[in-house]
């Protein structure tokens, strides 16, 4: 933001709910929103769009105003209070209403090009007040079937991109709700596109630099994941990889 806002002195709690009560609040998406969008955000807003999107109500039929504060966000997303974490946040809300986004349609054979945030509100007490953008109407709202819902908590303590949008993946995967080891299978170039990792990485950096990290991190953070990562060759060329979740419910 070409101002610096150092107006963050007086900030305050707008909101009255329990910052242990709203991490396990539940953020649901449409699959397409996790399987065929493209975008660049880093962790930090990824996690900020999941906490944007765990209010909406399911019987919501348009997006209503969010208010919230830089206090809240910062207390839900487990960062420091300070001028400068406010900053950053206030920076990375201004990202959101930029950055594109593309949502593939294979039935309409269309993209939608859009961003995340119809209108985005700042005050100097901390105040925020947001919008997500009516585009994402058909993926947020009034959800029925299509889709995949995770706990806020889970992703808010992930600190890669590439673990927070694996571990979407995983979850939009698991079409037995747990009850059987789950699969996703994918050349290494749609793992590329669906995490977003360079174009340029060969199969090695895109296994060490990218999905074995991802993979570390959700073991250690997630408790109902246990990936392990399998690949198929056809001679020395990688043709699949399969990262499978052990993790079975009793």
């Amino acid at each position: 933001m070409s101002k610096k806002l150092a107006i963050w002195t007086n900030d305050r709690n707008f909101n009255e709910e329990e910052v242990s009560d709203q991490r396990f609040y539940y953020v649901a998406e449409h699959n397409d929103l996790i399987t065929k969008a493209r975008h660049d955000l880093n962790a930090q807003e990824l996690k900020i769009m999941d906490f944007v999107v765990s209010k909406i109500k399911p019987d919501d039929e348009k997006f209503n105003i969010i208010d919230t504060s830089m206090y809240e966000i910062s207390q839900v997303l487990g960062m420091k209070r300070s001028g400068r974490t406010y900053s950053q946040l206030a920076s990375n809300l201004n990202d959101l209403r930029k950055k594109d986004v593309f949502i593939y349609n294979d039935e309409e054979r269309s993209v939608t090009m859009t961003g995340w945030f119809e209108t985005a509100k700042v005050w100097e007490n901390g105040q925020v007040q947001l919008r997500i953008n009516e585009d994402f109407a058909p993926y947020l709202l009034q959800l029925k079937g299509n889709y995949t819902q995770h706990l806020l908590f889970d992703t808010v303590q992930l600190n890669s991109r590439y673990s927070i949008l694996l571990y979407k993946l995983m979850r939009e995967a698991d079409k037995d709700y747990g009850t059987k080891i789950t699969v996703l299978s994918g050349t290494p170039e749609e793992y590329k596109e669906w995490l977003g990792a360079p174009e340029s990485y060969t199969f090695n950096s895109l296994k060490t630099q990218v999905l074995q990290k991802a993979i570390d991190e959700i073991n250690l953070k997630i408790e109902d994941m246990d990936l392990e990562m399998f690949t198929a060759r056809r001679g020395r060329k990688v043709i699949q990889v399969d990262i499978h979740n052990n993790f079975i419910k009793n």
